[in-house]
């Protein structure tokens, strides 16, 4: 990597929205570069990477926001009557992906966007997210970190074969899984993203990869990042990178915990009407956190998933855990899972941190030892309920809810619940194998 480059990328690492990387630096660093094509990506309202893919001599035109796409082919973005949407590249996404293509390099912008007449588009899960830490002074200062999990699975074998029977932090010098990691985490720091830690997880074939605290909007960015590029260096070691909550039954499954740091500053007091926050708003985010039927196979009693809306200083199973802080004080959010959209839950939690603050919420006392010990007579005199235990009762929440609602915002809150409803009445139809062994011969 060149030095021009590295200056490059500690320069994002550091930025933030106001001090703005200039669509002179982008179109400079790409011709010295040699690009020679350019993605323009967005998230859809599932949280799935798409993208447009330009040669490098329409980037300018990109950067003016005249490349657009047919919105009307993306579920749950437009109206019959809406299809040409505009890709708004922001300029501090830039990076060039750290592998070479028989055409050259590629470099990639992540976009917002926006209607046919330039404004935003109310769908968009990044204006969102946007529009949410713009609206609420209290945020200001705010960052976020990512500890994302995820497993490696062999290509060519059966479909949830490992190559390791590692656990936590367990290291092997021919492990191929932790080559891979190793890899992923290089091209990542190539990519201008400050991994922090990188480590062997619960499950075999399992692997967490710390995302060091940035502006919040970044933070979702370098999610989207971290799935793509797993996905890519995995492939060229013969493996499967999956982000899939659950993947095993009687493995861990994989979270995404979101670690908020607040201003320097902010007093305890403070802090405690965030986690009230949180936890008054949990059952909803629940929905947006845990986006998929498969998500509630990980919100169990066990691997130290969340199955309350409690918070602790110590617990590893509680939904909010208050640790210690030397600097500025934060807090961590144990339940969401990296198969989420990521700017969606990064909306609503700090919505939810938002409105804890604004209303003065107290989450009541910490909770001491595991949450898994809690007693009905317990739930009863803390007024206490269970997170949803399905998509379709998370979606009930959601509805009940309107302050996440009104976070999400009208469009997507339609579009999200009609697309999850369908989702969950796909799942409810599907005749699974557990089926097939328990009754087929049964009855």
């Amino acid at each position: 990597m060149t030095s021009s480059l590295s200056a490059w990328h500690l320069q994002l690492m550091h930025s933030t929205p106001e001090t703005r990387t200039t669509k002179r630096d982008v179109l400079k660093l790409a011709k010295e570069r040699g690009v020679r094509f350019v993605r323009l990506v967005f998230a859809d309202i599932l949280g799935v990477s798409k993208n447009v893919s330009i040669p490098v001599s329409e980037l300018e035109n990109a950067l003016d926001g005249r490349v657009t796409f047919d919105g009307g082919s993306i579920d749950g973005f437009v109206r019959g009557e809406e299809l040409d949407m505009v890709l708004r590249p922001d300029p501090e996404s830039f990076a060039i992906y750290p592998w070479p293509t028989a055409d050259g390099l590629e470099a990639r912008l992540i976009c917002d966007i926006a209607m046919p007449d330039g404004s935003p588009f109310e769908g968009c899960p990044r204006t969102t997210l946007r529009r949410v830490l713009e609206s609420a002074p209290v945020l200001s200062g705010t960052t976020t970190a990512l500890e994302m999990e995820f497993y490696l699975f062999e290509r060519d074998g059966a479909a949830t074969q490992t190559n390791d029977v590692g656990s936590y932090f367990d290291f092997s010098a021919n492990d191929r899984g932790e080559e891979t990691r190793n890899a992923i985490v290089a091209a990542l720091q190539n990519m201008g993203i400050r991994v922090v830690s990188a480590h062997h997880e619960h499950g075999a074939g399992q692997h967490e990869i710390d995302v060091a605290h940035d502006h919040p909007l970044r933070a979702a960015d370098h999610a989207l990042t971290v799935r793509t590029v797993a996905k890519h260096i995995a492939a060229s070691f013969g493996l499967d990178a999956t982000f899939m909550p659950k993947p095993i039954e009687d493995r861990a499954g994989s979270g995404l915990h979101v670690d908020v740091r607040f201003a320097e500053g902010t007093d305890e007091e403070t802090l405690l009407y965030a986690v009230g926050g949180l936890l008054a708003h949990a059952p909803a985010t629940t929905a947006i956190c845990n986006a998929t039927v498969n998500s509630y196979k990980r919100l169990v009693a066990a691997w130290d998933a969340p199955i309350y809306p409690l918070w602790s200083r110590r617990s590893a199973n509680a939904l909010v855990r208050v640790p210690p802080s030397n600097d500025a004080p934060r807090i961590e959010i144990r339940s969401p899972d990296p198969a989420c959209n990521p700017y969606l839950a990064l909306a609503v939690l700090l919505g939810a941190v938002a409105d804890g603050i604004a209303r003065e919420r107290l989450p009541g006392d910490a909770w001491e030892g595991s949450t898994y010990e809690l007693t009905e007579r317990d739930e009863r005199e803390r007024g206490v309920g269970a997170l949803p235990k399905s998509l379709r009762q998370a979606i009930a929440e959601l509805d009940a809810d309107p302050v996440v609602r009104a976070t999400l915002g009208d469009h997507l809150y339609h579009a999200l619940r009609d697309a999850k409803l369908a989702e969950y009445e796909r799942y409810r139809r599907a005749v699974h194998p557990w089926e097939r062994n328990a009754y087929l011969r049964l009855y």
